[in-house]
């Protein structure tokens, strides 16, 4: 495993502003590589970031980050010397989180490789890895790992790149406005883009016009001449791109005779689409005026997206096409995003690392278009967190699309997935097969009970559902 670049301490207090502690003369030789905020991740020579929380403050972890070989600690103003701390340079700033950005800020602009920033409602961390493998074959590449895509975890990765790397391609989250824009100053991509607009942190932000907005201000941090890639049916993004020539933008999605004519040099269009069971899925897609067939190991029409959006980012860094296409169809995704498994003569998607309407309903229609004919579709589905006031009309619209989609059965948990199940029998469904309940193993059980061998079986809620439960349930059943 590479190591991050070698710092000098005496760069890290001028980008964060920091004072020091006691004697400054141990920062003139006292160099880091990475940094970590939680005493745990700390390594040799890391740069620890003492970052007050709700529950724990890293104030007091101080020396077991030490104890750890951190190489410099990073505290607030007015906190003194951490006890158990002799000997080891400490850095005073007036907001430690902040210090972190701004340290990850004077990185990037060292940096002489190439940025790509992602973010959207769905969809971002298959995208990122979907990109991160079409940059593959033009050379190195760091991406984002796990769920760092904060104002904390973009920083952490930025501070472990060797700063060697061709291309860095950073995912980022939000959950309230300014938090995009404050992220894409920091990362200042190159090609910025937005998987797609849909209804997730309603309760936070309000409106779908909101939720755009907040996308959105990942164009603001663009580098100077970069380039917004987004999807061509959102017209709410298009205001965010406004200022922008049209040479510095490009599309992808599925698109009509018109529009791709009009915008055929800069557009990846989803031609086709064929389900292809456990192996994925045929994609058939023209990028420019040049025809490109994927075979992708992911199921379903918004993986289709996801990856044709890799594809405009590849154009858009005027990377190969052909070797970037072939690539995709090694991906490989963490955990419990579009995991397609085959148990028992059942196939289980393993979607449950989180949901909201857009794309509940999008693995929905993927359930049920792999089933096909011949098998039947089932689902164990909870709760979709932060919706606001309308979540329960939200969630009885999901139960009524699963019927009118076709699914056989559902088995739900959580106060909100009961809000699915009477969504479901209101549209026909019987109350035989749509059971509401409060344990994920109970759920797979009532599924496993229902399936026989040909059938699939979608398992999706939010993160904080731990329907992971369910799958390992069902793996163990079969």
């Amino acid at each position: 495993m590479t190591e991050p670049a070698k710092r000098s301490l005496v760069f890290a207090r001028r980008a964060m502003g920091g004072t020091v502690v006691g004697t400054p003369a141990a920062l003139a030789t006292t160099r880091f590589a990475g940094a970590a905020s939680d005493s745990r991740e700390v390594k040799p020579g890391r740069l620890f970031f003492a970052l007050p929380g709700e529950r724990v403050d890293g104030f007091d972890f101080c020396a077991a980050a030490a104890q750890a070989g951190a190489a410099g600690l990073v505290v607030a103003t007015g906190r003194g010397w951490p006890a158990g701390c002799s000997g080891i340079p400490v850095i005073a700033v007036a907001d430690p989180r902040k210090a972190l950005g701004d340290l990850a800020a004077a990185v990037r602009k060292q940096y002489r490789g190439r940025v790509v920033g992602v973010t959207g409602s769905n969809g971002k961390t298959t995208t990122k890895e979907l990109i991160a493998a079409a940059l593959s074959p033009a050379g190195q590449v760091l991406r984002t790992q796990g769920n760092l895509n904060t104002d904390v975890g973009l920083p952490l990765t930025v501070l472990e790149a060797t700063g060697k790397e061709d291309f860095w391609v950073l995912e980022m989250a939000m959950r309230a406005p300014g938090e995009i824009a404050l992220l894409s100053r920091i990362a200042e991509p190159h090609v910025a883009l937005v998987t797609n607009v849909a209804a997730a942190h309603l309760g936070r932000l309000g409106s779908l016009d909101a939720v755009a907005r907040a996308k959105g201000e990942i164009f603001a941090g663009l580098a100077p001449g970069g380039i917004a890639v987004l999807p061509i049916d959102e017209p709410r993004l298009e205001p965010e791109v406004a200022r922008l020539p049209e040479a510095r933008k490009r599309r992808f999605g599925f698109a009509g005779a018109r529009a791709a004519q009009a915008l055929v040099r800069s557009l990846v269009r989803i031609i086709e689409f064929i389900p292809a069971g456990v192996a994925g899925s045929l994609v058939r897609l023209s990028v420019g005026y040049q025809p490109i067939v994927v075979r992708l190991p992911l199921a379903g029409e918004h993986n289709a997206r996801n990856a044709a959006a890799a594809l405009a980012v590849s154009q858009a860094l005027g990377v190969p096409l052909m070797p970037a296409a072939a690539a995709l169809e090694g991906v490989t995704l963490p955990p419990h995003r579009s995991h397609v498994l085959s148990l028992g003569g059942r196939t289980l998607l393993d979607d449950c690392y989180n949901a909201n309407p857009t794309s509940m309903s999008a693995a929905l229609r993927t359930l049920v278009a792999s089933a096909g004919r011949f098998g039947r579709a089932f689902a164990i589905l909870g709760d979709m967190l932060e919706l606001g006031d309308g979540a329960a009309a939200l969630h009885q619209a999901i139960g009524e699309e699963a019927v009118k989609l076709g699914v056989a059965g559902l088995a739900v948990v959580g106060s909100l997935g009961a809000e699915i199940a009477e969504g479901a029998m209101a549209a026909g469904l019987p109350a035989s097969r749509a059971i509401a309940l409060d344990d994920p193993e109970a759920a797979a059980q009532v599924v496993s009970s229902w399936s026989a061998s040909g059938d699939w079986i979608l398992v999706k809620a939010s993160r904080g559902m731990h329907l992971e439960r369910a799958v390992a349930a069902l793996q163990r059943k079969f």
